[in-house]
């Protein structure tokens, strides 16, 4: 019988820490998101940011009820595909996407992090 260790969803703050991020994450691409994530083993925490870049999407209403769906999707996933470490989620399509599909792109977006 193994025991699962529940990762702790925290939100990531600080410039530091985002540029740090930026500089040195890697990158993985899906259909409407893609991620820039750092592992740190034996963090027990996920940092977690969401992003809307306003060149898509120049009302700030439109910007805040994705970012509030990808915060949403993020909350559905599955615990056992988190890992330890940081990432940021950052839209990239041009349409307004429905929760369904956002919950979807996060879900394979995760497996596949988890299966490298």
């Amino acid at each position: 019988m193994s025991i699962t260790k529940k990762i702790l969803i925290k939100r990531l703050k600080g410039k530091l820490n985002i540029d740090f991020l930026f500089s040195n994450g890697e990158v993985i691409h899906s259909k409407m998101i893609f991620i820039r994530l750092i592992k740190k083993p034996g963090a027990g925490v996920y940092l977690s940011g969401v992003s809307v870049p306003k060149k898509l999407f120049r009302r700030a209403i439109d910007r805040n009820r994705i970012k509030r769906q990808m915060r949403f999707a993020l909350d559905k996933l599955d615990h056992q595909k988190l890992f330890e470490g940081s990432g940021m989620l950052i839209f990239k399509s041009d349409k307004k996407p429905l929760i369904k599909e956002l919950i979807y792109d996060v879900d394979s977006l995760f497996s596949c992090i988890k299966n490298n």
